[in-house]
């Protein structure tokens, strides 16, 4: 069996429980219903992948969906929507990156934005009086928008092992996305797709890394 030395954790659905189905619908329901529904959702998604990668600014990143929006909408009712799609981090999660790190490097990658990151820093302070966050649980950050790749392209998975110095191929990189998975692999990551429904604590623990 091949050894691992780290562990390179997704953050979404993986770490952070989220609502992505819900959150989906509350910003459905904010467009404009006579906009043409195929052209709004693709400029969505075009503005949700520029944002992820520090591309545009979380003003342009709102105007874009406003753009498309009912005329009563505003700002806020786009940023409510928006982060209604995290729904928090259990605390026995933080617990068991803190035992993990006792044998292991511990790592983040994460594709995410400004308005998420602010968002789940203020709650981990305010639910879990839990402050320095990057610091306190992991060896290395990467976060999408401040290094400017997202997954699934190699060039972000580049600049982990380039920035991190970690080696793939005694690395366990975890992820709840088959195409990101896939991408890791090639790169020679170990890896393990995080299923619907996993609960990725217990996971390890049955598997014998804490």
């Amino acid at each position: 069996m091949t050894e691992t030395r780290n562990l390179l954790f997704d953050f979404g659905n993986v770490l952070i429980d989220l609502d992505i189905e819900g959150a989906t619908e509350r910003i459905q329901a904010l467009m404009d219903p006579s906009h043409h529904a195929p052209q709004v959702e693709q400029a969505v998604i075009n503005a949700i992948e520029k944002f992820e990668v520090g591309a545009i600014s979380t003003e342009v990143f709102l105007n874009a969906l406003l753009r498309h929006a009912r005329r009563d909408v505003q700002a806020r009712d786009v940023i409510q929507a928006w982060n209604s799609m995290l729904v928090g981090i259990p605390p026995y999660r933080l617990s068991m990156l803190k035992k993990l790190r006792e044998s292991y490097g511990v790592y983040l990658l994460s594709n995410t934005n400004t308005l998420h990151l602010e968002w789940v820093y203020r709650h981990l302070e305010r639910e879990l009086k839990v402050d320095n966050f990057d610091k306190r649980f992991f060896d290395g950050v990467y976060y999408s928008h401040l290094i400017g790749h997202r997954k699934p392209d190699q060039s972000c998975f580049e600049y982990v092992v380039r920035e991190s110095l970690i080696t793939p191929e005694k690395t366990l990189f975890i992820d709840d996305n088959a195409e990101n998975i896939a991408a890791a692999k090639k790169l020679g990551f170990q890896t393990h797709l995080s299923p619907p429904g996993e609960e990725i604590a217990e996971f390890l623990k049955l598997s014998g890394y804490y």
